[in-house]
């Protein structure tokens, strides 16, 4: 009686073709994914910053001071918090009066969202009208008076962002960072490189 003799049968190389390009196609589907979310989260971020910046603006040719400044903001935004009396000075000085910027752009209807929060986009990040010297970044230059600050990003968000608004390097022109914090040519397009305090000039 003979046995019968069972044959181990591996892959044809057809087959691990096959297989090798359906993975490729599966993980350039999830790269491309990924690539269209970090893209819509950049523009959400710039687009958040440039509406501060002309809500700024807008606010400044309204009232004739900027947000933060405006003594008469009490009576002259309604339901604005009592304490928010600027210095007529039209430079941002403290925190508080930081802080009523933002509740002033909100309350005057001239920006979108909650006046008694930080103004997030994208989680982590926040955006403020503050003053150049509060703004964390060093090295300003000293006639800079009143900036929008972004907080929490990375240069990847930064770099594009100064592509589009200004002069292409973090270091040089209307929108900075601390001293090469995003390379020594401030166009370092790196989306690990972490950016803690950014900065658009207003006046």
């Amino acid at each position: 009686m003979k046995k019968s003799r069972r044959r181990a049968r591996g892959f044809t190389l057809v087959e691990i073709a096959i297989v090798l390009v359906i993975i490729g196609l599966l993980l350039a589907g999830i790269l491309n994914a990924q690539s269209v979310i970090r893209n819509a989260r950049t523009k959400d971020t710039i687009k958040a910053m440039t509406d501060m910046a002309n809500a700024a603006q807008q606010f400044h040719d309204r009232y004739g001071a900027w947000p933060g400044t405006l003594q008469t903001a009490v009576t002259a935004i309604p339901n604005m918090t009592a304490t928010c009396v600027g210095n007529a000075t039209g430079l941002i000085a403290s925190p508080a009066e930081s802080a009523c910027a933002s509740e002033s752009l909100i309350r005057s209807s001239m920006l979108r969202g909650d006046a008694t929060q930080p103004i997030r986009t994208n989680g982590a990040t926040t955006l403020s009208v503050t003053g150049a010297a509060l703004s964390g970044v060093a090295g300003l230059p000293a006639n800079w008076r009143n900036v929008v600050r972004i907080q929490t990003t990375d240069c990847d968000v930064i770099v594009q962002m100064d592509r589009l608004l200004d002069d292409g390097s973090a270091n040089t022109g209307n929108l900075r960072t601390a001293a090469n914090v995003c390379g020594a040519g401030g166009s370092d397009q790196s989306e690990i490189l972490l950016v803690t305090d950014a900065v658009l000039r207003l006046n």
